[in-house]
Order: C-alpha cells, then sequence, then structure tokens
C-alpha cells in the first residue's frame, strides 16, 4: 500500500488479467462494492481529538482508503473501494464548538476518501472502455491522480480536513 498523507490515503490497486480471448465491445459497467469502517474516538477537545485520531487511525492515519480493481478474461471488472473513518463514541460529551468543528473535518475527510475511492472507479471504467488491454498501466495512471490529488489538496487541508 502507497501510505500518502498524514490525513488519509493509502490506495493500492491490483489488476488480476486471466486471458482476454473473446472479449466484446458492450460491457456491462463494472460492480463497485464500498465499505466504510470505523474507529472509535472519544476526546472532547480538539487537540486531544487530533492526539487520538494520530494514534488510532489506521496506519498512524485520521483515515485510510484502498481501492482494488479486478478484471476476468472476459473483460469483467469489480472494484473494492475500503474507507476507514474516525467515528466519535459519544459525540454530546463534546463542546458545541468542538462537535461543529470535529463534523466539519469528518464531512471534508469523508469526501476527501470518496474521491480516492472515484479515481479507482474511474480507473476500471477506462478498463473496460479499453478492452481490459493495458489495464496495469491504467492503474498506475490513476495511482498517480491520487498522489496528485493529495498534493493539490494538502492531503485534504485545502478542503476542510483540518481541527484549527
Amino acid at each position: 500500500m502507497l501510505k500518502k498523507s498524514f490525513f488519509n490515503v493509502g490506495v493500492l490497486a491490483l489488476g488480476l488479467t486471466l486471458g482476454l480471448g473473446g472479449i466484446s465491445a458492450a460491457h456491462a459497467k463494472p460492480k463497485v462494492t464500498e465499505t466504510i469502517k470505523t474507529y472509535p474516538v472519544s476526546a472532547t477537545s480538539l487537540a486531544g481529538l487530533a492526539q487520538e485520531m494520530d494514534k488510532k487511525g489506521p496506519k498512524s492515519y485520521w483515515a485510510y482508503t484502498t481501492w482494488y480493481v479486478k478484471w476476468t478474461g472476459d473483460c469483467k471488472l469489480s472494484v473494492t473501494v475500503d474507507i476507514i473513518l474516525p467515528k466519535h463514541k459519544n459525540p454530546s460529551k463534546m463542546p458545541a464548538d468542538v462537535r461543529k468543528k470535529f463534523d466539519s473535518m469528518l464531512a471534508a475527510l469523508t469526501e476527501h476518501e470518496r474521491q480516492h475511492g472515484r479515481h479507482g472507479i474511474a480507473a476500471a471504467e477506462e478498463i473496460e472502455r479499453a478492452g481490459c488491454a493495458g489495464g496495469d498501466a491504467i492503474i498506475k495512471k490513476y495511482n498517480a491522480v491520487d498522489i496528485k490529488f493529495d498534493k493539490t489538496t494538502d492531503h485534504g487541508r485545502k478542503k476542510g480536513v483540518t481541527l484549527n
């Protein structure tokens, strides 16, 4: 997995090619499966939340996304997107201003992670349009898109992934 930021993403894409005989021009859309898992946080201050997410987050990140693209010899594609996010155990324990900032950060973080997942879906769609030819290169292209996305958004900070 490529670990890409303090806040978020590791992206790994795998293509399984099993021969390309019998590919037709018309394909169904790739099957997409998205799962969101959470890890608990319970701090009630911004500094405490940041510290707890640093410690408890997946691979020391606040959130983590992986996407996997698979295809068969007859060019049937599937995409699995797995997102791990923080979830407060008892949000009513947070002071109102802290909760508002946490909720805002979490919404931005969720959107940021979902965008990474959309990159995986776009990779699968492009592989499908190519008749499953050149899939590994397409996956590398979308891994680069993820890296550029993190760079241009400062890993989501420019889009609200912050507790400041």
